[in-house]
């Protein structure tokens, strides 16, 4: 494993990267960093690819600065990063806000992206009122500065039947979550849930041009299934694959199925673009 910190558009972003081949980059989501993909994702996709992991801008080692938060400034961190790893084109795989992201580095910057992998997305904040809510609720909880409570409110974020019918698997998820969102100051996750709230990608979406892949959990309370549904809706020659037991966490509650969609996904692709990986 190599790691670093790129210094992209003012501020710092600390990195990781494992494997050799055509590179993956994962964006992880608010308020979290890199580490939430070295459970499942980075372990199997390294064997075959370049995985490449980031802190978001005020997680994890990189900057936390007052203020530049929107899906639009972490996107061009995204690319800022990539440019100064020499990748030119890569696989894109993220979750909540991270798959905001990608659908922003997507519609901006097509050249970059060879696929676009979407788990829990939504389109826009403003439209889609169960999600504003949620955003709404947990920001609030924030700004009252009772971070215990913030805490033990994230628990909506799984899938009710992980809960009632595998507490080891929901411990184990929040351990990892304690791991990678404890660390930075609470104006940095206040803007990671303004950014959020900004979202709204849904009159560009049909700009997006890659092979794109859906996936969502069959119980996500957060990124309703619908919500998903639009997504792929709106990008033309997309696919949505639903997980039954999993919730808005599910490249986590459902690991090893994830990553098999996943792989399938990537691996047909490559053949279709004529493009190997290792062995």
């Amino acid at each position: 494993m190599t790691t670093g910190i790129a210094k992209v558009n003012g501020v710092e972003i600390a990195w990781e990267e494992r494997g050799t081949g055509i590179p993956i980059v994962f964006v992880s989501g608010t308020g979290v960093g890199g580490g939430v993909w070295s459970k499942w994702q980075v372990p199997h996709f390294s064997e075959k690819y370049r995985c490449i992991t980031f802190d978001l801008r005020g997680t994890g080692r990189s900057s936390a600065p007052s203020d530049g938060y929107s899906v639009r400034a972490f996107a061009e961190d995204c690319v800022a990063l990539c440019e100064s790893l020499g990748v030119e084109k890569a696989h894109f795989v993220g979750m909540s806000l991270g798959s905001a992201i990608i659908q922003e580095v997507a519609i901006s910057y097509p050249n970059l992206v060879l696929s676009a992998t979407l788990l829990s997305t939504w389109s826009c904040t403003r439209n889609e009122p169960h999600i504003k809510f949620w955003f709404e609720s947990r920001l609030a909880t924030l700004q009252s500065g009772d971070m215990d409570l913030f805490r033990k409110s994230s628990f909506w974020m799984f899938a009710p039947s992980t809960i009632e019918e595998n507490l080891d698997l929901f411990n184990e998820i929040n351990s990892i979550f304690k791991a990678n969102s404890t660390e930075q100051p609470i104006h940095a996750y206040i803007g990671h849930f303004m950014a959020d709230l900004g979202h709204d990608s849904s009159s560009r979406l049909n700009q997006v041009k890659c092979p794109t892949l859906v996936l969502y959990g069959e119980e996500d309370l957060i990124t309703l299934p619908k919500y998903n549904l639009r997504v792929s809706e709106i990008i033309e020659g997309s696919i949505a694959i639903s997980f039954k037991d999993a919730g808005h966490f599910l490249w986590l509650e459902r690991g090893e199925e994830v990553n098999n969609v996943i792989d399938e996904f990537l691996t047909n692709l490559n053949l279709d673009m004529n493009i190997g990986v290792n062995k």
